[in-house]
């Protein structure tokens, strides 16, 4: 943990500020014997200080050990059940969710195509959304499946969703489509689920692809 660059150079920068703080004390003493049992004092302060941030961040960086374990361990129990079990879709969402995450995309991609094929004929809006979100993630260009299809469904299912909207905006821009990508983000604008940070990053693009829209309608009209 000393070779923590982060916690070394936060541990010095402090104790830097306390010896500065307890040297200026120190000379205000008047006898020597008070200076040195001050310089004393100060020592194990500084001491302590070291010591218990020190068994603070170890401390924290077990329980971290400790949490990613338990959930290796319980993503490990999931892919055994599933195993033995392989249309369960509750394993299938709560593992592509996780692989999401944790940016595993290509097994992200698997859990969720496995769930669309089989539903069939069926719809479930996570495995819809989670198959959008894994192939664009992972091949943007290159669907293995009608994604237009899939994403009117889904976006049937729940057509106020900020995920749905977000990613069939995406497609559609990578698509080049300017007026679906107008239509599909225009539903985040104003939308409480939205923090405003991105709603006005959001308001910035539409903008920006209405005055493109405007110089093509021009250009056509000459």
């Amino acid at each position: 943990m000393f070779s923590d660059p982060i916690f070394i150079s936060l541990t010095f920068l402090a104790c830097m500020g306390l010896l500065y703080c307890s040297s200026i004390l120190i000379n205000a003493l008047g006898s020597t014997s008070m200076k040195y049992s001050a310089f004393f004092i100060a020592f194990l302060f500084i001491s302590s200080f070291v010591y218990l941030n020190y068994e603070a961040v170890s401390n924290f960086t077990e329980s971290q050990q400790a949490t990613n374990e338990q959930l290796n361990n319980s993503v490990e129990k999931l892919e055994e059940f599933l195993i033995k079990n392989p249309d369960d879709l509750r394993v299938i969402k709560a593992l592509g969710s996780h692989y999401i995450k944790s940016g595993r995309f290509e097994l992200a991609y698997e859990k969720f195509l496995k769930g669309y094929q089989i539903l069939d004929e069926n719809s479930d809006f996570e495995i819809n959304l989670g198959l959008i979100e894994s192939t664009l993630m992972l091949r943007p260009t290159d669907f293995p499946y009608d994604i237009d299809q899939l994403i009117e469904e889904t976006l049937m299912m729940n057509p106020e969703n900020t995920q749905i909207l977000w990613l069939s905006g995406l497609i559609a821009m990578g698509r080049g489509d300017t007026q679906l990508t107008i239509e599909r983000w225009s539903g985040l604008v104003d939308n409480p689920e939205v923090s405003l940070e991105i709603q006005n990053s959001i308001s910035t693009q539409l903008e920006q692809l209405k005055r493109m829209e405007e110089g093509i309608a021009i250009l056509n009209d000459q």
